[in-house]
């Protein structure tokens, strides 16, 4: 890791010692008779590579990297000090999962995938704060609450709207059908959209769920949901783009209002 001033110079440098990232049910494949699983050895990446959805935040004075191995899946988070760059803590091997900036230096990282289903908040001092049994595309308000459609990777579906409550419990929404979905986006009411099997869907501050369009579509390919002026929304399905006009106000202000915080997710010009 590098911070490097507007002029190019190098602020200070900072090496990441990742260590072991392997994970309890996590085997290792293939040999020179073909494809094979072993069990009970944990798998140690020949390589490692960035994670490329949410590969750096920066909130306050922390910043948060994460790093990810090619082939499992598996990797951590290492939050570092700003003006410094000093390695203040790191998460525990684990599945990658969807990450958010949750508020002056802090951050949600997820985790789905081989048993784990987790989401948590770390503080910033990196220790965890709070710790929540699912996972999905969180959007954060301006007051600090968390909530999103989750995902999981499992059919039929057994996903639901949630809010994550400070006490480590789940309030629960809508169920929601299907498995692709876009990343959501929320207005300044609190309202989130989204697509999700062949849907447009509203969530209001009360969980109640709104079905705003619909038609017989199951693709795959699903950009972003993003929140334009006067609440028209824009999904890309496949090499469609489609636009609704809706009753949605604009984008929420927040730490993270939609996917990527609004630094790229959300493009919108005033």
């Amino acid at each position: 890791m590098a911070r490097y001033t507007r002029e190019g110079e190098c602020l200070w440098s900072a090496p990441i010692v990742l260590g072991a990232v392997s994970f309890p049910g996590v085997v290792e494949m293939g040999d020179r008779t073909g494809w094979e699983i072993r069990p009970r050895r944990p798998w140690v990446p020949e390589e490692i590579g960035v994670d490329h959805w949410e590969p750096l935040l920066v909130s306050g004075d922390r910043i948060a990297a994460s790093f990810t191995d090619t082939r499992g899946g598996i990797g951590r988070t290492f939050f570092l000090d700003l003006e410094s760059g000093e390695t203040v803590s790191a998460t525990t091997p684990a599945p990658a999962g969807r990450k958010a900036i949750a508020g002056p230096g802090q951050f949600l990282i997820g985790s789905q995938g081989y048993g784990a289903f987790t989401t948590v908040l770390f503080g910033g001092d990196g220790a965890e704060t709070a710790r929540w049994a699912t996972h999905g595309a969180m959007l954060v308000d301006k007051n600090g609450s968390v909530s999103g459609p989750e995902l999981e990777n499992r059919l039929p579906s057994r996903s639901r709207f949630r809010r994550l409550a400070p006490d480590n419990s789940l309030v629960d929404g809508p169920a929601l059908t299907g498995y692709y979905t876009s990343d959501p986006a929320m207005d300044c009411e609190g309202t989130v959209v989204f697509w999700r099997d062949g849907k447009l869907l509203a969530v209001d501050t009360d969980l109640t769920g709104h079905e705003l369009f619909a038609m017989d579509d199951s693709r795959a390919v699903i950009g972003r949901a993003l929140l334009l002026s006067e609440g028209s929304v824009v999904v890309s399905l496949d090499n469609e783009v489609m636009v609704f006009r809706t009753p949605l106000s604009s984008l929420a202000e927040g730490p993270w209002p939609c996917g990527e915080g609004n630094l790229q997710g959300n493009p919108l010009l005033s």
